[in-house]
């Protein structure tokens, strides 16, 4: 696979966004997510995502520079609509706007509709963590983008409704758990896809109901479904939880819950900020916290594993040595990007490596 600096990725991203009319600012912002994606390893939403989020604009499902709207407000919470921006865009605003209202308060809960594909949650929830604050963060699909398949049955009625919690340690890393509530995410569905791979067993089936590892019997036609989260021993878990993030998610931001017959897909958010400090002093918290990692990471590791890792740490330690060794884009994505950017007249970046 052909390897880059982040940062020529970064100029490329944002150079294909300029082209079709995002405003400096926004196409920034949503280039600097999709690279920091990769470079924690979430590779399904890195530069993947390039062509996809320029067609968004071309197709007009994003309207670029879209000013985040208050449709509703009180001390403690809000519900706002994203006016249809980019994703990242619309996310970032939310939680600045919830981390204002924790400044001199204890929590804050806000809701978004109106918002396009978010990609990474766990950046999110890390801009809370900087700022010395729990962040709860979920995302159901707009009322659409259905994938997945509830426990029990053999049709899609939910999509993905990922889930992602971001904690303070007082460390180099905050504790980040960023999780769909299926046994595979759309993202990686469209990496298995790109590559010609099989999807592992077990997290699958086709229209009839039938496991299959096949990607193209989930695509279709006729569509197969994403299984619930540990499907079939504990599906029902991953099942439950997905119904509680298409519910929180789905009320609090007025976009509604999966149905028949959406307007339109995206993703509508639910977000909960709380402040440490109003519940804890900020010094005994991290002190707590940082045990804890201490006692987690004591634990000895069993065969096949050489220590313990906590929510987070794989990604921090990923992002360090893709900073210092390039990050790789897979070859099916970067022949699309290259047709894009032959499309706009931008020019490509030179790869340092090939692996």
């Amino acid at each position: 696979m052909p390897i880059f600096r982040a940062l020529d990725l970064d100029t490329l991203a944002r150079t294909c966004l300029d082209r079709v009319g995002v405003p400096q600012e926004d196409a920034a912002l949503v280039a600097d997510h999709l690279v920091e994606a990769g470079l924690m390893g979430h590779d399904t939403h890195s530069v993947l995502r390039l062509p996809q989020y320029v067609d968004m604009v071309r197709d007009g499902v994003v309207e670029p520079g879209a000013e985040l709207e208050i449709l509703t407000e009180s001390d403690f919470g809000a519900q706002l609509s994203g006016r249809w921006n980019y994703g990242p865009v619309t996310a970032t605003g939310a939680v600045r706007l919830a981390l204002d209202k924790v400044a001199d308060g204890a929590v804050a809960v806000v809701g978004v509709r109106d918002c396009n594909h978010v990609a990474r949650l766990g950046r999110f929830t890390e801009m809370a963590a900087r700022e010395d604050a729990i962040c709860l963060m979920l995302a159901n699909g707009h009322g659409g983008d259905w994938s997945v398949a509830p426990f029990g049955g053999r049709d899609r009625r939910l999509p993905t409704n990922p889930i992602c919690c971001g904690i303070p340690t007082g460390g180099d890393w905050p504790i980040v758990l960023d999780m769909t509530t299926s046994m595979i995410s759309g993202g990686d569905m469209r990496l298995l896809r790109n590559q010609g791979e099989d999807a592992p067993a077990g997290m699958l089936i086709d229209a009839e109901g039938n496991p299959t590892t096949k990607v193209e019997e989930y695509y279709g036609p006729p569509e197969g479904s994403i299984l619930p989260l540990g499907f079939p021993v504990s599906g029902h878990k991953g099942y439950g939880l997905s119904v509680l993030v298409d519910i929180l998610a789905g009320s609090i931001s007025g976009a509604g819950m999966t149905q028949e017959a959406p307007e339109r897909t995206g993703n509508a958010l639910f977000i909960a900020v709380l402040k440490v400090e109003a519940f804890q002093p900020l010094q005994e918290f991290y002190a707590e916290v940082q045990g804890f990692v201490e006692w987690i990471k004591s634990c000895p590791p069993t065969e096949g594993f050489e220590e313990v890792l906590l929510p987070g740490e794989r990604a921090y330690r990923r992002g360090l040595e893709r900073r210092r060794d390039g990050l790789y884009v897979d070859e099916a994505a970067w022949g699309q990007i290259g047709e894009l950017a032959a499309e706009l007249e931008v020019e490509l970046p030179v790869e340092i490596s090939n692996r």
